[in-house]
């Protein structure tokens, strides 16, 4: 995985026009380090960026880039969660759930062409075996929202003065980056490490509607969003 990474880059704030000398190093994984170190500010700006955008999307899982830079804030397995094996059982269960989900919608999209039904999204025309597995996922939603550390990623920044935690998605690299005081570098790195080997995707398919949200309000809603 680490290959993918173009590179982790550290350096103070406020930087302004000046034009300094960065220090380059590549790690036996293949990841480049960026280092630009200054004296005059007690704070530190990190990140890091990977080579993958929207132009390694495909017909079918377009979007997918964007949706996995949200979920990249899900946390770890130390991270985001109060029981990380029940956790993990959840999570295995919704997804088996939603997988017979899934063939059940092919079943009704076939009865639609068939004319049997009329409209796939009335949820009176879902069938029995659908609408029972749809109160089976709900309960499991639910059930994991007890389990999970709603926002613990940021919170354990923002609890150790780090600011400006953000992250994008472009057309070739997806980069994500904070700013943390000069002696919580350590801190920094522990994070990002755990969420680079380990991320945990808890919330998908909530996330997943934050993302088609994110599309209406900014794509769809314009002249030219079709």
């Amino acid at each position: 995985m680490m290959r993918g990474i173009f590179g982790l880059f550290l350096f103070p704030v406020l930087l302004g026009a000046q034009q300094v000398a960065v220090k380059e190093h590549e790690l036996s994984n293949g990841m480049k380090v960026l280092l630009l170190e200054r004296h005059d500010a007690p704070s530190v700006s990190g990140g890091w960026v990977a080579r993958v955008g929207s132009v390694n999307e495909r017909p079918g899982i377009t979007g997918i880039a964007h949706l996995f830079e949200h979920m990249m804030f899900k946390g770890t397995p130390k991270i985001g969660t109060k029981d990380y094996q029940k956790d993990l059982k959840i999570i295995a269960e919704q997804e088996r759930v939603r997988d017979a989900m899934r063939l059940e919608e092919r079943k009704m999209r076939a009865m639609w062409r068939k004319g049997e039904i009329t409209d796939l999204q009335d949820p009176d025309q879902k069938t029995d075996e659908w609408k029972k597995l749809n109160e089976e996922f709900d309960k499991l939603m639910e059930e994991h929202r007890k389990v999970i550390v709603k926002n613990e990623f940021d919170r354990i920044y923002t609890a150790n003065g780090g600011s400006r935690m953000n992250a994008y998605t472009s057309y070739d690299h997806t980069a994500y980056f904070i700013t943390v005081p000069a002696n919580k570098l350590e801190l920094f790195m522990w994070m990002e490490s755990g969420r680079l080997l380990e991320p945990v995707f808890r919330e998908f398919y909530a996330e997943r509607d934050v993302v088609f949200e994110e599309r209406r309000m900014r794509t769809e809603s314009t002249p030219l969003g079709k």
